[in-house]
């Protein structure tokens, strides 16, 4: 599905999921890279099995130009845990950017494309995102695209991050 912006959502190849596999993020986006720098071959390869799989909901996005920006994903692919998801009967979404493109202003157009491709896939009645809160330039993305803020809470695992959940009407 290409959007006004040129962007294009699409389904993930196994390319685009082994890139995504070695994606590494600076600090302190650091917690969103798939795999570790020392990871063996073998990590990688399931990792970007894991992504690649369509019953996990990963897809692709790419640029006006054609070059693959980033990937999207919805469901439990999208949650956190530690957060009772179930207060509102809403699609969790969520994506991730190549980190040499992120920080460039191409936030809201590619949000855009992810609401887009998952709406068209699951008609939701709302969106929810779930959002690491030192994540300002992913906060600020969310709340120019008409996300509100409803929660706040600390996530279950064993590095306690603080998360923000956002929700929106997917119309």
């Amino acid at each position: 599905m290409r959007l006004e912006t040129g962007y294009l959502a699409r389904p993930l190849t196994t390319s685009d999921a082994e890139a995504i596999a070695r994606w590494r993020y600076p600090a302190p986006y650091a917690i969103y890279s798939s795999a570790p720098a020392d990871a063996s071959r073998e990590l990688l390869a399931a990792t970007a099995a894991y992504y690649a799989d369509p019953a996990h909901h990963y897809f692709a996005v790419d640029d006006e130009t054609g070059d693959f920006l980033g990937f999207g994903c919805w469901g439990a692919e999208a949650q956190v845990s530690g957060f009772d998801y179930a207060k509102l009967d809403a699609l969790d979404i969520g994506f991730g950017m190549r980190p040499d493109r992120a920080g460039q202003g191409r936030g809201s157009a590619f949000l855009t494309a992810v609401l887009a491709y998952a709406l068209q896939a699951q008609h939701p009645t709302h969106f929810r995102a779930t959002v690491a809160a030192f994540n300002k330039r992913s906060a600020r993305t969310f709340l120019q695209n008409g996300f509100e803020h409803v929660a706040f809470f600390t996530s279950a695992s064993a590095q306690a991050i603080d998360f923000v959940v956002y929700t929106r009407r997917a119309d």
